[in-house]
């Protein structure tokens, strides 16, 4: 798997950075949209992010270090630090200057490295950057990701070597995967107690599922595995509805949808 190393201009947003940064630039027009599909360590115990397209046919497997692993798996989870990070401080220097990040592209790959630019204030700034650090910016300010087509090729061909894609099944409008001993880790949560939530869409979405949730039961069945997921809605009335137990940063609570949403 490649990995991602640099620095991140973090005081970018003083006028004096910021003026050395001008451009009227944005994202290439050969980059696509993603969002983080997963947060980890893979079997060699390196920490990764794995940024997808919409389909999920495209992905980009980049190793990173173990604190901007921990601080992007924290903002899926919407995880209050108690404290202000790296990330939450370079939002605040931004906010409070009055800029804006538009948004953040994987953009280059050079020596076995990946390279990143965050856009600002609509392209009229941008700064290099670690990969790493721009997810990390762009899931605290909601920014777009996006990534450079051709990069997709290289990161790819690491992915089944270096298991950084778990397995993961769709229902419900919900995508899951399951909680391995390393993801578990990040997520403060047992390996196998639940399943993931990697990604959601629809009525999920619009009923309060969200990406980090931890599912422990679907309708009358406890999941701890893929066909545990499968299984439960299996057993829902067609035309019926389901509860979800959701787990949320240490807190329990139910949803309910219908149980042919897909």
């Amino acid at each position: 798997m490649v990995k991602s190393i640099g620095l991140l201009t973090a005081l970018c947003a003083a006028a004096a950075v910021m003026a050395a940064c001008a451009s009227n630039r944005g994202p290439a027009s050969s980059s696509v949209k993603v969002q983080v599909a997963n947060v980890g360590v893979d079997k060699q115990g390196l920490p990764y992010v794995v940024l997808a397209d919409a389909a999920g046919d495209r992905v980009l497997p980049i190793v990173i270090g173990e604190s901007e692993a921990q601080a992007i798996a924290m903002q899926l989870r919407g995880v209050n630090p108690g404290r202000p990070l790296t990330y939450d401080l370079i939002r605040n220097l931004l906010e409070t200057t009055g800029n804006h990040v538009e948004s953040v592209e994987v953009n280059d790959l050079r020596d076995q490295t990946y390279y990143a630019t965050i856009f600002l204030d609509q392209g009229r700034y941008h700064v290099d950057a670690r990969p790493s650090d721009a997810i990390a910016l762009a899931l605290a300010t909601h920014a777009p990701i996006y990534v450079e087509a051709r990069l997709f090729e290289a990161g790819t061909a690491n992915v089944s070597a270096h298991g950084a894609v778990p397995p993961a099944v769709r229902g419900l409008g919900i995508t899951v995967q399951e909680l391995s001993p390393a993801i578990a880790r990040y997520f403060s949560a047992t390996a196998g107690s639940a399943l993931l939530v990697a990604d959601v869409s629809g009525p999920a979405d619009d009923a309060g599922v969200a990406r980090g949730d931890l599912i422990t039961r679907v309708g009358q069945v406890e999941v701890h595995t893929l066909p545990d997921f499968m299984h439960g809605i299996a057993q829902a009335k067609y035309n019926g509805r389901i509860t979800l137990v959701i787990e949320r940063n240490g807190r329990f609570h139910d949803v309910t949808l219908r149980a042919t949403q897909r």
